[in-house]
Order: structure tokens, then sequence, then C-alpha cells
């Protein structure tokens, strides 16, 4: 008897989890689809700041190419943090929150490490310049946004929005 109890208990779960047939599947949340809109004009930004530095480094002396890098570094940040405050005001659904917050928080930081680069290359030469490295904790707190992006474009894509979410900045 109590098996059978519960082997209806479980064809009522079943039919409960997979809806009716006849409805129409659930859209993906428009937050995929705002997120999403964020990231690349985010990106477009980005990548039209690159072509204007590629233009400027060509008349900057190498002494320069510190003061350049660093105001260019700078101006990154700004962005970013741009983007930040608009991926702050989305909605994202109850099941997406932490995700959502895990990108927010390690876009923060890289927008502290990118700042602290920031400060570090104004004012060195062409040589200084070109032998510096990302030091371990930038690049970590860069493999931490890039994850927390992929994290998002997985839940998205499982919930059927066909968005890509890591572009630019947070390509992995």
């Amino acid at each position: 008897m109590l098996r059978h109890l519960v082997v209806g208990a479980l064809a009522a779960l079943l039919l409960v989890g997979c809806g009716d047939p006849d409805d129409p599947p659930a859209e993906p949340p428009s937050y995929y689809a705002e997120l999403a809109d964020v990231t690349a004009e985010l990106d477009e930004a980005n990548s039209s700041a690159d072509a204007d530095l590629h233009t400027t480094l060509e008349t900057t002396r190498e002494g320069d190419m510190g003061d350049v890098f660093a105001r260019v570094t700078e101006e990154a940040a700004a962005r970013h943090e741009g983007a930040i405050a608009e991926m702050a005001a989305l909605e994202p659904p109850p099941s997406v929150e932490g995700a959502h917050a895990a990108l927010l928080e390690s876009s923060g930081d890289l927008v502290a490490q990118d700042r602290a680069a920031a400060q570090q290359m104004a004012g060195l030469g062409a040589g200084a310049l070109g032998a510096r490295e990302p030091s371990a904790v930038y690049l970590e707190t860069e493999a931490a946004a890039d994850a927390a992006c992929a994290d998002l474009q997985q839940l998205a894509d499982r919930a059927g929005a066909a968005v890509d979410l890591c572009v630019g900045l947070y390509a992995p």
C-alpha cells in the first residue's frame, strides 16, 4: 500500500513539474536580454576606445606611454563602473539573484584592480610599461568576473534565452 502511495505521489509531482504539454514554453525572463544589452554596450564602448588608443599611440612619445595607458585604463574603469550601475538596476529572477550579485561584486573588484593598475602605470616609459606583468591578484579578479559571467550565461542558456552575455571584458 505504501508503495502505491509513493508511486502515485511521484507521478503527481512529475505531472506538475512537466506542465501541460499544450501550454507554450515560458519565455525566458527579460533580465537576460537586458544584461546582454549592458555587456554589449560596454564591449562596443571599449572597442571604440581601443581604436582611439591605437591612433593616440602613433603620436605618443615613449616617455609618455605610461601616462596614456594610465588615463585609458582609468577611463575603462569608469565605463565599467557605469555598466555595473546599469546591471545593479536590473531585476534578476529570484533563481538568478546570487549569480547576479556575484557578477556585480566581481566586476566591482575588477574596477578596483584596474584603478590600481592605472596608478602603477602612470609615469612609466615604454620599456617599463612593456615589461609590466599583471599581478596575480588582478588575474584572479579577472578570472572571478569571467566565471561569474559564465555562470549567468549557463543560467540564461538553461532558461532558453538566446543571448551572449560574456563578450569583450567578460569573454573567457
